[in-house]
């Protein structure tokens, strides 16, 4: 079983879709190339034990979004037409794929596409961050990131959390740091990240990262 892992996580938009088969090095997706020609159809077998049919839509800042096309045997929690996320390991996708379920999240029904691409990945290393160094309301909290959207997005959580946030150079008792081992911190197995994916959503909900730039329709939209 694939774990995903935040340091693995990238927050830019930076492959484009293509209907190809998509690469084996993973060993958790499979698919078949299809053709708009007439007279070509999408073969993709039903899924089998614990692996979805997933027809992609969005993606953007390490992560994708998708319908589940079809759910095999003893696939827990997943049913046709959910909307459902994972992570961006860069392959070229198809129309169709499939995918081990335990590789899956589920995505609720009011947090649309384009806040899933724009905010998940970000916003998971934004928590882990924010978990890594705790801090009392009102206190001075600076975020010490080379990346300017995990630093936002951090900043904006620690905001919600009642932290007065300073600039990186100030003088402040409580520094969140970026580097690797924060963001693995408190993290390891799917269940861990799907509840960690669970807060992110109730964070976009409560309009936490509201000032955030999201990826517009052209940079994430997966072509027809």
């Amino acid at each position: 079983m694939n774990r995903l892992h935040l340091n693995d996580v990238t927050t830019t938009n930076q492959m484009n879709m293509h209907r190809t088969t998509s690469s084996p090095r993973t060993g958790t997706l499979t698919a078949v190339p299809a053709s708009s020609h007439a007279g070509t159809h999408l073969v993709v077998p039903r899924p089998s034990i614990g692996r979805l049919r997933l027809r992609p839509t969005r993606r953007g800042r390490g992560f994708i979004v998708g319908i589940v096309d079809a759910a095999g045997p003893d696939t827990n929690g997943f049913a046709p037409r959910d909307r459902v996320a994972w992570r961006d390991r860069g392959e070229e996708l198809p129309e169709l794929l499939l995918m081990d379920q335990d590789d899956v999240l589920g995505v609720p029904s009011w947090i649309t596409d384009e806040q899933v691409v724009s905010y998940l990945g970000p916003g998971l290393i934004a928590r882990a961050l924010v978990r890594t160094r705790p801090f009392a309301r009102g206190e001075d909290v600076r975020v010490v990131s080379t990346d300017p959207l995990v630093a936002e997005m951090t900043g904006a959580w620690a905001r919600s959390l009642g932290a007065r946030v300073v600039e990186p150079a100030a003088s402040a008792a409580v520094a969140i740091e970026d580097d690797v081992r924060s963001r693995r911190a408190g993290f390891g197995s799917h269940g861990r990240l799907a509840q960690a994916a669970v807060e992110v959503f109730q964070a976009i909900r409560r309009g936490v990262f509201e000032g955030v730039t999201t990826l517009g329709e052209a940079d994430s939209r997966i072509a027809a």
